[in-house]
């Protein structure tokens, strides 16, 4: 396996900000783009920070890749944004699989990270075997398989019919996914397993989860918080797509994590 290149996109350009403005990372989920999945925070973000984002292989931007591991698109995360912005430090949100390459950083020290904010993830991931076979299905029959799925676990009950200019670009994301790529994203989370190595946080961070999140709820979020000593914020409401869900208050937390590193 090899690391992947990875495509990023910038929501803020530097010539329009203030020359301090610190930069900030963001990370997808499992078959989003970063583009629509923060589409209702980056306004929020605009003016104040540089906001930069990066897609999985496959998915948006970024080309398709065949295999690769969480600590394989940890490293392509920091290749990309160091190679096309520059060698930060910078301030890193991701949610799920965006969550756990931040938490991958965050294990092996990196010297990029001034603050960590992890969105709807864990350590790990429960029953790998789920995984692998949700890889075999996709490979084998494309990501359309998993849009009933993924509707019902990404929003709260009737959050896609009150807010579908929100949802419906997401499910076209995933229905528009290479195949191949989520398949190899699944099995890195069927893999992946930090248990062992998550300890108290070098930098400020945060864990913010779903009350609706079925795979990564309160019961995962706040031990995962302790364990970092990070500060944990439980959203009313919310299923997996915190960031649709709960845009003010992601804005909120990323604001006083720059305030504490400054």
């Amino acid at each position: 396996m090899t690391v992947p290149e990875l495509g990023l996109v910038e929501f803020t350009r530097p010539q329009d900000l203030p020359a301090d403005a610190p930069l900030v990372v963001l990370g997808p989920a499992l078959g989003t783009s970063v583009t629509h999945l923060y589409a209702p925070l980056v306004p929020l973000l605009s003016g104040r920070f540089h906001v930069v984002g990066w897609d999985l292989p496959g998915h948006g931007v970024s080309a398709p890749t065949q295999e690769f591991t969480v600590a394989e698109l940890a490293e392509g995360v920091e290749r990309a944004v160091t190679q096309r912005v520059g060698p930060g430090p910078w301030h890193a949100m991701g949610t799920s699989i965006g969550g756990a390459v931040v938490q991958q950083q965050l294990a092996s020290g990196s010297s990029h990270l001034e603050s960590a904010t992890l969105v709807a993830t864990a350590d790990y991931f429960p029953d790998p075997a789920s995984w692998r076979e949700r890889a075999e299905l996709v490979a084998s029959a494309g990501t359309p398989t998993q849009v009933v799925t993924c509707a019902k676990a990404w929003f709260a009950a009737d959050f896609l019919a009150q807010h579908s200019e929100l949802c419906t670009p997401l499910l076209h994301d995933l229905q528009g996914t290479d195949r191949f790529s989520y398949a190899a994203a699944c099995r890195a989370l069927a893999d992946y397993d930090l248990r062992e190595e998550t300890g108290p946080a070098a930098v400020p961070s945060a864990v913010v989860t779903g009350t609706e999140d079925a795979m990564v709820g309160p019961d995962v979020a706040r031990p995962l918080a302790q364990a970092l000593r990070a500060r944990c914020e439980i959203v009313d409401g919310a299923a997996h797509l915190v960031p649709l869900a709960a845009p003010e208050l992601l804005e909120r937390v990323l604001t006083d994590l720059v305030a504490a590193m400054r």
